[in-house]
């Protein structure tokens, strides 16, 4: 009767996940056409990775506009980029094609990692559809031009290798992680915590990874010059904010609580070999998640790792409880089962919306009224000077560059981390025929956290440019000499 009654939870679990991956999917391929930005940074990355497609230097000195910040790596943008080249086509779709495809290859070597560890491919394949399924996050991040699912893929490929005892050629796809995203740190730490009792084997990974990284690191100062530093490691050193750090934790508690301490109920279990590799790796991305999401700018992308590591140890968890009906600490099978099934019935509502959204949002054509971004991007697309705006989706869709990234170089100006001459000369010698922004200038200056600009550019922006119009929410400003004439 106990058994009946645990497969028929089981059945439930199967079911839920069926119907969300079906809404991932559908999501997805909604998502990977959509014209405009759909998480915020999607349209810098674009914009940076069409600089390699075009030959153009990736990591210019932040000297002169335009002035962003290529915040990561080289690997993502050459790959997009090149992708770009060949294809022909210079929009979202392929990066997004390229984290959708990482996404999915990032489920089937969790799978396959789990079911090396369990011995049952019913373990790997409930871990491989829980990552996909548990929170909204892969669902979030599998169609977004940003360059987290494919430094996930090359991690969970790392830790497959290592699993598979090749460390070797596992440092190796580790580097290439953290030469896609260098705060993908969780996976090398977990295998050298699992090798610290081997000191030769340790001494051999770890010089592989890090000599590995260095000679990259090395090659592409040689290539790009010294602001590759700037870029990647000044720049991103946003400050950490109590507040940020209190919403976020809060973000990655309402779907995740439940999953995480199914996870971490793994350690109440014995230990057996090929366990303790994903309980180091849940342990490191725990503490890295942890420590990172109060940066100003942080978002659920830095708990991927954390996701796949959580759907891992339930489906080693799941397997140890079905396949030994005497362990029953700290849940029995059933109440495992169970608990599973209700941590995945809380995204419900959620997965319901996306649903919706897929089904009914007219994206583009036709048949129903267009987003406002893209009905303004006609507008912004026929001015013939220079455009700056704090929206940079908006730039990209009405095919202009992106002349300043107003978010990450407000955050460096006020931490003293950059001069802010090179946009303030911009706006006093009126360069931009048109400035468009989210907000007006009249409105006080939000805490660093909402902040676009500082008190020095809103002032310059003022004595430059005069309002001129409102256009579906936008604020547009135009040059005052132009107004005069």
């Amino acid at each position: 009767m106990i058994a009946l009654r645990r497969r028929l939870v089981w059945c439930a679990v199967a079911g839920v996940i069926l119907v969300y991956l079906i809404v991932l999917v559908l999501s997805t391929s909604v998502r990977v056409g959509y014209p405009a930005e759909l998480t915020y940074g999607e349209s810098i990355v674009l914009d940076q990775a069409r600089r390699v497609a075009s030959e153009q230097p990736l990591y210019p000195p932040p000297l002169d506009l335009p002035l962003t910040v290529t915040a990561y790596p080289p690997l993502y943008y050459m790959l997009v980029g090149t992708l770009q080249r060949v294809s022909g086509d210079s929009g979202y779709i392929v990066g997004r094609l390229v984290s959708a495809t990482a996404m999915l290859s990032s489920a089937v070597l969790l799978a396959w990692c789990v079911r090396s560890v369990a011995g049952r491919w019913a373990a790997g394949v409930l871990s491989g559809a829980l990552f996909l399924t548990q929170n909204l996050t892969v669902l979030v991040w599998a169609s977004a031009h940003r360059v987290d699912p494919l430094a996930l893929c090359l991690t969970l490929g790392g830790l497959a290798l290592a699993s598979a005892g090749r460390t070797r050629i596992a440092a190796l796809a580790l580097m290439l992680a953290v030469f896609t995203k260098h705060s993908y740190l969780a996976a090398p730490l977990a295998i050298c915590a699992l090798l610290w009792p081997c000191r030769r084997m340790l001494l051999t990974f770890v010089g592989v990874f890090a000599g590995g990284l260095t000679l990259l690191v090395g090659l592409t100062v040689v290539l790009v010059g010294s602001s590759f530093f700037w870029h990647t490691i000044v720049a991103n050193a946003v400050p950490w904010d109590l507040q940020y750090f209190v919403a976020q934790f809060g973000a990655l508690l309402q779907f995740n609580a439940l999953p995480l301490c199914l996870a971490a109920s793994a350690f109440a279990l014995p230990e057996r070999s090929g366990e303790r590799l994903w309980r180091a790796y849940f342990v490191t991305s725990c503490v890295l998640s942890l420590v990172t999401i109060g940066k100003i700018g942080a978002s659920s992308n830095y708990w991927l790792e954390l996701s796949a590591a959580t759907a891992a140890l339930i489906g080693v968890a799941a397997c140890r409880l079905a396949t030994d009906s005497r362990r029953t600490a700290p849940f029995g099978a059933t109440a495992f089962a169970s608990l599973v099934l209700a941590a995945l019935v809380m995204s419900m509502p959620a997965y319901q919306a996306t649903a919706y959204a897929a089904l009914t949002a007219p994206l583009t054509g036709p048949s129903g009224a267009t987003p406002p971004q893209l009905t303004t991007a006609q507008l912004v697309a026929s001015e013939p000077a220079d455009v700056l705006t704090d929206d940079p989706g908006l730039a990209l869709m009405a095919g202009k560059s992106i002349q300043f990234e107003f978010v990450i170089f407000t955050l460096l100006a006020t931490q003293g981390f950059w001069d802010e001459r090179p946009i303030l000369d911009a706006i006093r010698d009126q360069r931009f025929g048109l400035v468009i922004l989210t907000q007006p200038l009249e409105t006080p200056s939000p805490g660093l956290i909402e902040a676009r600009w500082t008190e020095t550019v809103r002032q310059a922006l003022q004595s430059a440019y005069a309002p001129a119009d409102q256009h579906d929410g936008y604020y547009l400003y135009r040059p005052t000499t132009a107004r005069a004439e």
